[in-house]
């Protein structure tokens, strides 16, 4: 990788609050159960991801500040068993990364020398979206311009003066459009995929980054990337896909460096993504696509809703049906499947 990668820019969206859930006990539907939920409340969630371990779902959530006491009600009243961690935060999110693997490894770098922190991520074709205290955000923003170029920004200063005003533009887009069927502009899917679960200690962070570095020498491309809350301290668990391949060793790539870190691999899986106009500023879009899946008993094994996007993972054999089910529930004026190279 170049000593500094130009991207096309980044956003940061303050005044949320992180909340992570961990389901303590198996039930498949959990995360459509806690989506509906928070969409018949009218509540946004501007960023949600959720993996799935020894059956057991982890969710990771934000929501804006002004709705916080509210969801924190829900789940008390909802879940009682529950015992959600909540941190104010603010979402980073740097475009666009096309999926490369050394853009998130530049990423995790740099995050992981801020020191030991509540953090999230959740990807989509175009970004990279983290979630991170929001007492560090001026220190991340600056160390992304070491080795990150911006377009015009050449200093966070930079940055700042042209974002000035436009957070409050960004806030008045609010849940105000209910399509009787949500607009997506696309669905792209592929196939021949391998879900990797990567158990570490968050202090080994950076360290993960060099790995992430590592694929994408080898010409690999990341098609699904986000992290799973942990109910051990001071543990992350991060979960993405790369092509199969019959010639890399992801697992031992990765325990090359990190000997001590959990790892699980997860062959023929497909993920697929889609975006839409009010993705970012409706609830209720990630409840309808998770009820939908459920009717027809496709297997999600991990969501990522963030920036307009969503992008998913599910076992290979059945990502037709799932097809299928996200176009009785949207509108969607075209399907294409992506093929993927290897090196």
């Amino acid at each position: 990788m170049n000593a500094s990668t130009r991207l096309g820019g980044f956003k940061i969206l303050n005044e949320v609050v992180w909340i992570s859930v961990i389901q303590p006990k198996e039930d498949h539907r959990f995360p459509t159960a806690f989506s509906n939920l928070v969409s018949s409340e009218k509540i946004n969630l501007p960023f949600l991801t959720c993996g799935e371990q020894n059956q057991a779902w982890g969710l990771n959530l934000v929501v804006d500040s002004q709705d916080a006491e509210k969801t924190l009600g829900l789940i008390e009243k909802e879940f009682s068993d529950i015992n959600p961690t909540t941190t104010k935060c603010a979402i980073l999110s740097i475009f666009p990364h096309r999926s490369k693997p050394e853009i998130i490894g530049v990423l995790l770098d740099v995050l992981g020398k801020l020191g030991d922190q509540p953090i999230a991520f959740a990807n989509s074709p175009s970004a990279i979206s983290a979630v991170l205290n929001e007492d560090v955000m001026n220190e991340a923003t600056a160390a992304l311009f070491g080795p990150f170029q911006f377009g015009p920004y050449r200093t966070p200063a930079d940055w700042k003066l042209a974002q000035k005003g436009k957070e409050e533009l960004y806030k008045e887009v609010v849940a105000s459009y209910q399509e009787k069927k949500p607009k997506v502009y696309g669905l792209e899917w592929q196939e021949e995929q391998e879900l990797l679960h990567v158990k570490l200690d968050s202090a080994h962070l950076s360290t993960m980054g060099t790995v992430f570095k590592d694929f994408a020498r080898l010409g690999l491309v990341l098609t699904f990337f986000i992290s799973r809350p942990s109910k051990e301290k001071n543990k992350g668990n991060l979960f993405f896909c790369l092509p199969e391949s019959d010639k890399h060793d992801y697992i031992g790539m990765i325990q090359k460096l990190l000997p001590d870190a959990s790892t699980v691999e997860d062959s023929s899986v497909a993920s697929f993504s889609m975006n839409g106009p009010h993705f970012g500023d409706r609830y209720g879009i990630a409840s309808e696509l998770l009820l939908v899946l459920d009717e027809v008993k496709v297997e999600l094994l991990g969501l990522s809703c963030s920036i307009h996007s969503i992008t998913g993972v599910l076992p290979a054999d059945q990502i037709h049906p799932a097809i299928e089910a996200i176009q009785g529930c949207f509108e969607v004026p075209s399907v294409i499947k992506k093929t993927y190279s290897q090196s």
